[in-house]
């Protein structure tokens, strides 16, 4: 064979064995965080809708897209929420009622 060919094979090779190496490690990266966010989800129904059999279900059943998406719309909620100003009196009075 060919010096210049052979260079231009193990190249290709090398270039292609990189770029799987990275798409399986972007694709780890993906799986692992939609994980956490499904766990974080899991446990958000567990604290704010009372362990509810049927909402952890539907959890389970969402697709790693949805469950990406719901937790993009639950971040954006809560930046949302804490940019709320509330006058002095009605925050303390919210305040009040939330600690009981």
């Amino acid at each position: 064979m060919d010096k210049k060919l052979l260079i231009g094979i193990s190249l290709a090779v090398v270039t292609g064995g990189a770029a799987f190496i990275a798409l399986l490690a972007f694709k780890t990266v993906r799986k692992v965080k939609v994980n956490k966010r499904r766990k974080k989800l899991r446990k958000y129904v567990k604290q704010y809708l009372g362990n509810n059999k049927k909402a952890l279900e539907i959890v389970d059943n969402l697709s790693n897209f949805q469950v990406r998406i719901l937790f993009k719309i639950i971040e954006k909620t809560a930046e949302k929420v804490s940019e709320v100003k509330l006058p002095g009196k009605l925050s303390d009075k919210l305040a009040e009622i939330a600690e009981g």
